[in-house]
């Protein structure tokens, strides 16, 4: 009977975290977040009317906020996926997220540092304080795009990540449209660059060094997720042919979901623009919206739309594919 009792607290609490998730500040629909990107959406929407004429008739709510949109049978997988991973992936990242604590232990036995505690004092230096926050940002931003460059050109974690570019539709939860393995190799690729940035800030300043916050987060990750919700949005914002190579703005994703050929797999990176430059990667957009298709294209999106698709589906697609590699090599 306890069981039962437990399981119904699980469910009721983890659920209630979701709910909960807008007034949350770790949350990228965290309501400053949510408002920001409507006043910014806002501004944009008026600017490419003025731009485009023929379509000054249209109004903010009849382009972005329709039901053609919001209830569309890929939002609603959006929603159920919400929900279903607020379930599992207590369970996945109870066992398997890395710990920045444990990383710190790690490194100090790679190099042979002996000492009971990474964080032996604070080190408050404003110039610390100001390095740690940049490096500590784009460490972070090239962990996320090392682990989604993997979830694209290695085969069987790509059958992972079609979960998330099955979406046929963009909206602010498209962002947890992922499946709970696609989430946890995106959560190491940033824990593990940002804790060895974190390691070395400590190793070299004697001791613990915070970063500048704004809004509870980092200073530039929170600057970043003040616009970050408009790249799983349908309104295109770009930052111009000389900064949309240096800046991934919501143009750029929006473009890296479109399943035409000349966007495939371009602009895997999340804030910094730079590493898909090295990658050969960047396609950056500078003008009026370009016509392209969300999705995987053809009749394949329609198989990933179901809750039990979107779970199983790249489980049977591995076992799939290995077999016939197999079968290949045997014949």
């Amino acid at each position: 009977m306890q069981t039962f009792y437990d399981s119904i607290y699980y469910v009721v609490f983890n659920l209630t975290i979701a709910l909960l998730a807008p007034l949350k500040n770790d949350s990228f629909i965290f309501w400053p977040f949510i408002l920001s990107s409507i006043f910014i959406g806002l501004m944009a929407h008026f600017y490419w009317r003025n731009v485009e004429t023929k379509n000054k008739s249209l109004i903010f709510d009849q382009r972005f906020l329709s039901k053609k949109i919001w209830w569309h049978r890929s939002a609603r997988s959006d929603y159920v996926l919400y929900f279903v991973n607020a379930l599992i992936l207590p369970i996945f990242f109870g066992f398997f997220l890395l710990n920045q604590d444990e990383l710190m232990i790690w490194f100090d036995r790679l190099v042979g540092v002996e000492r009971s505690s990474p964080d032996i004092s604070n080190h408050q230096g404003v110039i610390w304080q100001i390095g740690f926050t940049v490096i500590f940002f784009i460490a972070y931003d090239f962990g996320r795009f090392v682990a989604h460059s993997l979830l694209h050109d290695v085969p069987f974690l790509w059958e992972f990540h079609k979960v998330h570019h099955s979406a046929e539709v963009l909206t602010p939860i498209t962002s947890y449209r992922a499946h709970p393995i696609d989430l946890l190799i995106m959560a190491w690729g940033g824990v593990l660059a940002s804790g060895l940035a974190t390691w070395c800030f400590i190793y070299l300043a004697g001791g613990k060094v915070n970063v500048v916050l704004f809004l509870g987060l980092n200073m530039l990750i929170a600057f970043s997720n003040l616009v970050g919700n408009l790249r799983h949005t349908h309104i295109w914002i770009t930052y111009g042919p000389l900064f949309g190579k240096w800046f991934i703005s919501p143009a750029h994703h929006q473009l890296h979901h479109s399943n035409e050929e000349r966007h495939i797999g371009c602009n895997r990176g999340f804030d910094l623009a730079i590493w898909d430059r090295l990658y050969g990667t960047l396609y950056v957009p500078s003008g009026p919206k370009e016509k392209f298709e969300i999705g995987l294209g053809g009749n394949e999106g329609k198989n990933w739309q179901k809750i039990h698709q979107m779970l199983f589906n790249p489980f049977r697609q591995i076992i799939k594919k290995t077999y016939q590699i197999f079968r290949d090599k045997n014949d």
